[in-house]
């Protein structure tokens, strides 16, 4: 079949070495032809099937890293600030102890 087809012998020369009639190979062709149709149209290959699945988790893990990305800008410019950079107890004032020359901390 695949040799008429591709026009290296003809219909008649191939009905002649099968012992078959033209009409026969006539009607063989159109069904490999219509046969080959008929499998491209099938159902998605599972291997199409694959590929959405991992396009879509490709999908998710970009917004997570999206997501992660701006949290870790938001630490960042946070404790970029000054008052984060002095810890928790950035309301205490730093005093000299009279006559002591040491820091106390006074709320």
């Amino acid at each position: 079949m695949l040799a008429i087809l591709a026009g290296e012998i003809t219909a008649a020369d191939a009905a002649r070495r099968a012992g078959v009639s033209a009409q026969a190979i006539s009607v063989w062709k159109k069904r490999f032809i219509e046969a080959g149709r008929t499998g491209l149209e099938a159902a998605p290959a599972p291997t199409a099937v694959r590929e959405q699945e991992l396009a879509a988790e490709v999908d998710q893990l970009r917004k997570a890293l999206s997501d992660s990305y701006l949290q870790y800008q938001a630490m960042r410019r946070a404790l970029a600030r000054p008052a984060a950079r002095q810890g928790p107890a950035v309301h205490l004032q730093q005093r000299q102890a009279p006559g002591s020359g040491r820091p106390l901390l006074a709320g």
